[in-house]
């Protein structure tokens, strides 16, 4: 039970040190990956997709959009991550005790390594795990992000207060929910689990796999082993994100289409006369638009085209293959593998960091 409890807390610690440093790689990638979907915002494809651009339309804020819903998930699934992964192993090790007398650094009695084997399976069991979490965090996040980046810096200042105030996570979750309900924070559960489950696998068999090559003492961060540590978690990171990189493009697709970000996006209403007081929708009209626009009330910020839904995962993957191109399901990656390596590498060695002087207080 200390074991379960430890693992659970260092892996919180951990993961809040992780997403402090990769947020704003995070932020461009996800903005990255919706551009060009169908319905998506003018200004996520209007060379909004870089660093530099964010800050300068959208403030220094910008960079850790939607971090407050990750802060409080994705941290707390890192916890579940790892005591799940841990939980596995020893379960592993009982059913089918390892042979090898090298010390490990994952089991209990510390005297036997795992096959590598069974570090892949504990790994997709904790991918499995972490789905119930996973999913709503990665929606509201990602929502939040896509949000953000609809920001016209030539709109009122009372439409750009408008836009941020919307954007922000606790706002987005409270409307996924009054809109349709605790299902609504799983759109896009099945690919999430397509891509946790392999790609958590892929993450502990590549920093188990290089800890035994580098030949990493159990629990030993100082030295000569802090930049083995490091080295180990950032690579497993990024070879982790590299293979299920496409997985997560159609999940941020999925999960950001308009007619779920928006709250009514086919209502389309007229829009009266020049003295009418602004709205976050008319705001960022040009000056002589006139006509109707689509009315996304409270939650929109531009105009929608009226695109069909995808209908699921393969649906996606389907249409934005015949639209844009096997392309598609790498845009986004270069920030999402070079931010992998720092946040993994974090990652791992504050949860070796955590876990090593928890054992101490035992």
């Amino acid at each position: 039970m200390a074991s379960s409890l430890n693992d659970f807390i260092a892996g919180y610690i951990s993961g809040v040190a992780g997403l402090i440093i990769g947020s704003p790689l995070d932020v461009l990638k996800v903005r990255l990956q919706a551009q060009g979907a169908p319905g998506a915002s003018r200004n996520i494809s209007a060379n909004k997709n870089s660093l530099t651009t964010m800050v300068q339309n959208e403030g220094f804020k910008s960079l850790f959009k939607g971090i407050a819903s990750p802060i409080i998930g994705l941290a707390g699934l890192n916890s579940i991550l790892f005591a799940s992964y841990s939980a596995s192993m020893r379960l592993f090790e009982t059913l089918s005790p390892p042979f090898s007398t090298t010390p490990s650094s994952y089991t209990t009695a510390g005297d036997a390594l795992q096959p590598l084997s069974h570090v892949f399976a504990a790994g997709f069991v904790a991918g499995v795990a972490c789905f119930l979490v996973s999913t709503p965090t990665e929606l509201v996040k990602c929502r939040a992000q896509v949000i953000a980046s609809q920001l016209d810096p030539t709109s009122s200042a009372a439409a750009q207060r408008a836009i941020l105030s919307e954007s922000g996570s606790w706002h987005v979750a409270k409307d996924v929910v009054r809109r349709f309900g605790l299902k609504g924070l799983y759109q896009g559960g099945w690919v999430t689990i397509l891509r946790d489950a392999p790609g958590y696998g892929v993450y502990f068999l590549s920093y188990e796999g290089l800890k035994r090559v580098l030949d990493i003492p159990h629990g030993e961060t100082g030295g000569i082993n802090t930049w083995k540590v490091l080295f180990a978690g950032g690579l497993a990171g990024t070879l982790s994100w590299a293979s299920i990189y496409p997985l997560d493009v159609i999940k941020t697709r999925l999960q950001t289409q308009p007619h779920l970000v928006t709250t009514d996006p086919y209502k389309a209403l007229p829009i009266a006369a020049p003295n009418r007081h602004p709205t976050v929708a008319t705001s960022l009209l040009p000056k002589n638009h006139s006509g109707l626009v689509h009315q996304t009330s409270r939650q929109g910020h531009s105009q929608v085209p009226s695109v069909a839904p995808y209908k699921g995962m393969v649906d996606c993957a389907v249409r934005s293959y015949r639209s844009e191109g096997f392309g598609v399901f790498m845009r986004g990656a270069t920030p999402a593998l070079l931010r992998a390596f720092p946040v993994n590498a974090v990652t791992f060695f504050v949860y070796e960091l955590v876990m090593a002087e928890l054992q101490k207080l035992e």
